[in-house]
């Protein structure tokens, strides 16, 4: 890392320092004038008077010059010193009870976000490496199957559907990996357009409804008027999908999904419910979490579809909760910006 050379404040044409000096003497300088041309001063004692108020004018702007820059420059010491450090920790200090600790206290707060996102990454990568554990052993396993010897057409087969298998599960956490990702960037040049999100979520019931068909889980509809909001279509659609796909996993057999869209005040919200067993209170606050799920170690998902609905809810400029009262399911709320 390049650190920044520091130059001589006084060298530097746009230094707060010259700032503050030349303010100071153009204060000292300018009654003066003014007096020179309303008062008709002697000329002489006008150059006496210069004499003695120019350098007490000099004095006087280089202590304020210093009494100013003084605690910034400590605060640049102290952050030129951290940014060799792999991770940013919160210590800047400055004991100051003025609008120099307050940017001391803003810049704290800064750096122990920029701390806990470095964390979160850290996890998110050694979670993300230990998904890809089982199915890159799972297809080295087959490999080795295979390079040992002629098999039979069973066992040739099982191997297959082993590599197949194994080369969804990569190619999905690959996927989801990198829309995760582009999401949390805050999805730069994706094109952005009015999406009606009460259209969005009939179509995505009616597709639904296909691919439950025979489950006896009943999806259903609640919503009025043509709600639309400033957004990217594909993105909401898999914010939608993966709530109901989510909610329909918990309905359990006979049950349903309910998605409602309406617009209070200024935002789009669309609610989906189910009827399945709820979530223990203990885990709400961690249903957003990268890799975190309440199914068991069989189940279907990789852990990042919450997540990812998270990101791109976030990235819209709205935000995503969810509730289980008891004994009455899973209900998610989403609110996004009503466009203008």
């Amino acid at each position: 890392m390049t650190l920044p050379r520091k130059a001589a404040p006084l060298l530097r044409i746009r230094s707060l320092r010259l700032r503050v000096v030349l303010t100071v003497m153009l204060a000292a300088v300018v009654p003066m004038i003014y007096a020179a041309q309303v008062e008709k001063y002697d000329q002489k004692a006008l150059i006496r008077l210069a004499l003695v108020v120019l350098p007490a004018a000099g004095l006087l702007s280089l202590w304020l010059a210093w009494r100013i820059l003084r605690p910034l420059e400590a605060l640049r010491a102290q952050a030129l010193e951290m940014a060799p450090r792999p991770y940013a920790q919160p210590n800047l200090k400055m004991q100051r009870k003025d609008e120099f600790g307050d940017l001391a206290e803003a810049l704290n707060t800064l750096l122990a976000a920029l701390e806990e996102r470095q964390k979160q990454n850290a996890h998110f990568v050694a979670d993300l490496a230990h998904e890809f554990k089982n199915p890159v052993a799972a297809i080295r396993a087959a490999a080795e199957a295979l390079g040992n010897g002629p098999v039979d057409a069973k066992r040739a087969e099982r191997l297959s559907g082993i590599l197949q298998d194994s080369s969804r599960r990569l190619d999905a956490l690959v996927t989801q990996f990198l829309d995760l990702a582009r999401a949390e960037a805050g999805m730069p040049n994706e094109q952005r357009s009015h999406v009606d999100l009460r259209a969005l979520a009939s179509g995505i019931l009616d597709s639904a409804r296909t691919r439950h068909e025979g489950s006896g889980i009943r999806f259903e509809l609640e919503a009025g008027e043509a709600v639309t909001v400033d957004g990217v279509s594909g993105r909401l659609e898999s914010v939608i999908r993966n709530l109901v796909d989510n909610a329909a996993s918990f309905a359990g057999q006979d049950g349903w999904v309910k998605v409602s869209v309406d617009a209070p005040y200024r935002t789009v919200r669309v609610r989906v419910a189910d009827s399945g067993p709820g979530i223990p209170q203990e885990n709400l606050p961690r249903m957003f979490e990268r890799f975190f799920t309440t199914r068991s170690a069989g189940g279907k998902g990789s852990g990042l579809g919450l997540a990812l609905v998270k990101a791109i809810v976030e990235a819209h400029g709205g935000r995503v909760g969810v509730q289980s009262p008891q004994g009455q399911g899973a209900i998610f709320e989403v609110h996004i910006p009503r466009a203008r």
